[in-house]
């Protein structure tokens, strides 16, 4: 179960609504495992920096990478450095455990000062004739889905070749229902994949942000779920077992900047995932 610690009533002060998320994602059978860097005072807490094992899949290698996440202080406390002070904690810290440093934010300025690296992402823009389809999606929910989940992820098959983050769904499970629990956000079952295809339909677009399965299905087995007229194809990851036409354009997911401290070891357009970010 989750530690009680001090800790977590800052993040809920921070970030409302966490704490009552990590519960939830416990109860499916994902642990709280940030690693925190605390700066206390009296036994309070006043700033926190929070670490994540991110095992990154790059052009076929596996990186150990790790994320900085629920990066808070205390409103009276802001601006005195306490922050920064943890972030040179974890890099030294980091020294000899992981190859890469990444982290996403909205304020990439602050973070350039500690010498990350802005680094763009991009989406994949692919034209498509699509009128109809045959197949069944359904949205999954919590918690009549919930072991449904854990088996999917668990088996799930590498997106991408050239940028994809291993997520066994501790990530997925946190981001899908923070803000729309009991549903598990864009993410529908179906049964002829035996997997989740996560996507947002605006007019004749479809904005595809994942596809979890035990082997990637090709890009008309996928539009074969959705039975209306589609023309355009947005990939929120990079879609290179999917195909090779898309166009690549610049893009900022959600006002978060991807940042990265270390050799980033990719020159091409990549995206991280909607459900994979932290």
């Amino acid at each position: 179960m989750m530690d009680h610690r001090n800790h977590f009533n800052l993040l809920d002060e921070c970030f409302p609504g966490i704490k009552a998320n990590i519960v939830r994602t416990e109860k499916i059978g994902f642990p709280w495992v940030s690693k925190p860097f605390l700066k206390e005072e009296r036994g309070e807490v006043l700033s926190h920096v929070g670490v994540l094992e991110y095992p990154m899949l790059v052009e076929g290698r596996l990186i150990k990478a790790a994320a900085l996440h629920a990066i808070c202080t205390k409103s009276p406390n802001r601006g005195k450095g306490l922050a920064s002070e943890l972030i040179k904690k974890v890099i030294e810290w980091a020294k000899g455990r992981y190859e890469l440093l990444v982290l996403f934010t909205e304020i990439p300025a602050f973070y350039e000062k500690l010498s990350f690296k802005l680094l763009q992402e991009y989406r994949f823009h692919l034209r498509v004739n699509h009128s109809s389809g045959t197949k069944a999606l359904r949205q999954i929910q919590s918690p009549a889905d919930d072991r449904l989940f854990k088996e999917i992820f668990r088996n799930r098959a590498s997106l991408s070749n050239r940028l994809w983050v291993r997520d066994n769904g501790v990530f997925a499970s946190f981001n899908s229902l923070f803000a729309t629990y009991p549903d598990y956000w864009s993410l529908f079952y179906s049964d002829t994949l035996n997997g989740f295809i996560s996507y947002h339909i605006e007019g004749k677009t479809l904005h595809l942000f994942d596809l979890v399965s035990n082997s990637i299905p090709s890009l008309d087995m996928i539009l074969d779920h959705f039975y209306q007229e589609i023309e355009e194809v947005i990939f929120y990851f990079s879609p290179d077992r999917l195909s090779s036409d898309a166009e690549a354009k610049p893009y900022q997911y959600d006002n978060g900047y991807f940042m990265a401290y270390g050799n980033w070891p990719l020159s091409k357009p990549f995206m991280v995932s909607p459900l994979a970010r932290c």
